[in-house]
């Protein structure tokens, strides 16, 4: 009988645990980089890939946005890193809405009044940054 209740106990709690899991790999896949709406995901940057843009994007990035978020994307204190994690991992479009709306309550100001050519440049530069895979 003991072991009866054991084995119920165990199937429960490995049900649980692939329960959660797959519950959260749902929502992963439906969660867009801080909030972007859907529509972002579709725009294009129209520089990937162009290593002109990515340096014209260093230049504006060590100009607007370096002081935040460290050289070459590495992070300072709490700010974190843009040169891996989500930021790598969105759509560039997603990072382009970021970047144009930002989130203020995070401290993060928006640049929507860079011409929209710099901000690409700069999704550019930021996508430059991660290694080889």
């Amino acid at each position: 009988m003991k072991g009866d209740i054991r084995s119920y106990f165990l199937i429960a709690a490995i049900s649980a645990i692939a329960f959660c899991f797959s519950a959260s790999m749902l929502l992963a896949q439906d969660a867009h980089f801080h909030n972007a709406p859907a529509s972002s995901n579709q725009l294009k940057n129209p520089y990937t890939g162009q290593p002109t843009a990515a340096a014209a994007g260093a230049r504006l990035y060590a100009t607007n946005c370096g002081a935040c978020h460290g050289i070459k994307g590495r992070g300072t204190g709490s700010i974190p890193p843009l040169s891996e994690g989500p930021t790598q991992s969105a759509p560039d479009g997603e990072v382009f809405w970021f970047i144009t709306t930002g989130a203020a309550d995070n401290g993060m100001p928006a640049w929507g009044t860079l011409p929209e050519r710099q901000r690409w440049q700069i999704v550019t530069y930021l996508k430059s940054l991660k290694g080889p895979a």
